[in-house]
């Protein structure tokens, strides 16, 4: 088994640290530019040593009011989607079932712009995937929400829309 020295584990987190802006070069030059990672949080991994601030996004200080239901069918609810400081929360299921804000990541998609994000239940083994697109004012997507069972998978689909109530991002003049 490898022991490592908590120096030797600062120092290797120092260069991941200042090899990731040149990580995102590489993939840019290779590519892959219109794809941007919002946030690089690896915080969980190592907690105490994480002092990098929050990555910001074209989206971030945004929050849409809204509204979300199944499928094919009518809406189920009034929302607020929230955008800050690299993360993503509905706050109707954060409410309701304890999905938490969660980091999402951007594409730009011609005058669009798309997200992602996937938020874990912290009270059930369910996730749900978030799929958005933002035109201007405008917010809509999907959401695919899975729940893992004993001997089976529940999975159910679900659309949202929105508009712009609240942006934090300043405009000039």
């Amino acid at each position: 088994m490898l022991v490592m020295s908590a120096s030797r584990s600062n120092e290797l987190h120092r260069y991941r640290v200042l090899l990731q802006p040149l990580t995102l070069v590489v993939a840019f030059l290779s590519g892959f530019g219109s794809i941007l990672y919002v946030r690089a949080d690896d915080s969980q991994l190592h907690p105490a040593q994480s002092t990098e601030a929050p990555s910001i996004s074209v989206l971030d200080g945004k929050t849409f009011a809204g509204e979300l239901g199944g499928v094919g069918k009518p809406a189920l609810t009034q929302d607020l989607f929230v955008f800050r400081e690299g993360m993503f929360v509905s706050e109707e299921c954060e409410r309701r079932c304890g999905y938490p804000a969660g980091p999402y990541w951007v594409r730009f998609d011609g005058d669009g712009v798309q997200f992602k994000a996937e938020i874990p239940c912290l009270k059930s083994d369910a996730t749900m995937v978030w799929n958005g697109t933002v035109k201007g004012d405008e917010i809509e997507g999907t959401i695919a929400w899975t729940s893992k069972r004993w001997y089976w998978t529940i999975e159910k689909e679900f659309w949202f829309k929105g508009k712009l109530v609240e942006s934090d991002v300043a405009t000039s003049e």
